[in-house]
C-alpha cells in the first residue's frame, strides 16, 4: 500500500507564477442534487507557457479527521466519498502553447433514498513537465511539480444546519509567538464554512484584541484546526470569547487564561 499523501488544502490563487498550466474557475466546485441525478461540472484550465504542458488527473479521498493532519490520499476512502459516483472525459491531456481547455467530470448519484447530506472528493490535476529545479547540496537537483486540489462537493437533498463543537483548545507558543489553536467539529450532514472570531478583555473588562479566522471548510463528522494570533497581549489575565459563526447558527465558548 501506498503511504498517504499529506496535503494541506490552502486558499491559492488560482494563477501560479510559472506554473504553467492555470485553473481559471476556481478550486472548489459544490453542486446541489438529489438521488438518482446525474451532475455534470466543467474545470476550466490554461496553458500559460509558450511550451507544451502535459497533465494527468486523479481522484482522492480527503479526510479531516479530529486530532490529525487533513490526509489526500487514494489509497482509503470513506462513507461521504464521491469517488464511485465521479468519472472524468480524460485522465490525461497535452496543452499545446497557450492553449484552453474544459475538463469535464459528472457525478452519478445513485438512487438510493437513504442518501443525505454533504459527499465530497478531490481531482488532482498534476502538471508532469517539471517548473523548475532547485539546487540542493552536492549538485543534487530536485525537479519539483504543480500539484491542484480542486473539492468537488454534492450537497444531496435540502441542506440542513450543522451542529459544531469546539473539539479541542489548545494554547501553544511555538518560537515565541502565542497561539490559541482550536479543532472545530461539525457533528451534521452537510459541510459547512465557519468563520472564528476571538475577543480577548483585559482584567478591567476592556477589549484588548480581537481575532478573526476567515472561513474554512468542514466536513461532516469531521475536524478542522484553525489558529488564532494572540501574541503581543501584556502580562495579566484575561477572559474571552471564542465564535464560530456560518451564517446559519452561531456557537460560542467562554475561555479564560494568564499571559506570564
Amino acid at each position: 500500500m501506498k503511504k498517504p499523501l499529506l496535503f494541506l488544502l490552502l486558499v491559492l490563487s488560482f494563477q501560479f507564477s510559472n506554473a504553467g498550466v492555470v485553473i481559471l474557475n476556481g478550486l472548489t466546485h459544490v453542486h446541489q442534487s438529489a438521488s438518482g441525478q446525474l451532475v455534470t461540472g466543467i474545470i476550466k484550465m490554461k496553458n500559460t507557457d509558450a511550451t507544451e504542458q502535459r497533465v494527468i488527473i486523479y481522484f482522492n479521498d480527503l479526510f479531516q479527521e479530529c486530532g490529525k493532519e487533513t490526509v489526500l490520499t487514494a489509497d482509503l476512502s470513506h462513507k461521504n466519498s464521491i469517488k464511485n459516483w465521479l468519472t472524468t472525459n480524460v485522465n490525461e491531456h497535452v496543452f499545446k502553447a497557450n492553449e484552453e481547455y474544459e475538463l469535464i467530470y459528472t457525478i452519478n448519484v445513485p438512487n438510493d433514498v437513504e442518501i443525505n447530506g454533504s459527499f465530497w472528493g478531490v481531482l488532482m490535476v498534476e502538471i508532469e513537465k517539471p517548473i523548475k529545479e532547485d539546487e540542493l547540496e552536492f549538485g543534487v537537483k530536485l525537479e519539483s511539480k504543480v500539484r491542484y486540489g480542486i473539492q468537488i462537493i454534492a450537497d444531496i437533498n435540502e441542506r440542513t444546519p450543522s451542529e459544531l463543537e469546539f473539539y479541542d483548545i489548545k494554547i501553544e507558543e511555538p518560537d515565541g509567538n502565542k497561539f490559541i489553536n482550536v479543532d472545530l467539529k461539525n457533528l451534521g450532514t452537510f459541510y459547512v464554512e465557519p468563520t472564528l472570531i476571538l475577543e480577548v478583555f483585559n482584567a478591567n473588562g476592556f477589549l484588548e484584541k480581537k481575532v478573526e479566522v476567515k472561513f474554512k471548510k468542514v466536513y461532516p463528522n469531521s475536524c478542522k484546526g484553525f489558529s488564532l494570533d494572540i501574541s503581543g497581549l501584556p502580562k495579566g489575565a484575561y477572559t474571552s470569547v471564542l465564535v464560530a459563526d456560518y451564517g446559519k447558527n452561531i456557537y460560542s465558548i467562554d475561555l479564560e487564561f494568564e499571559n506570564k
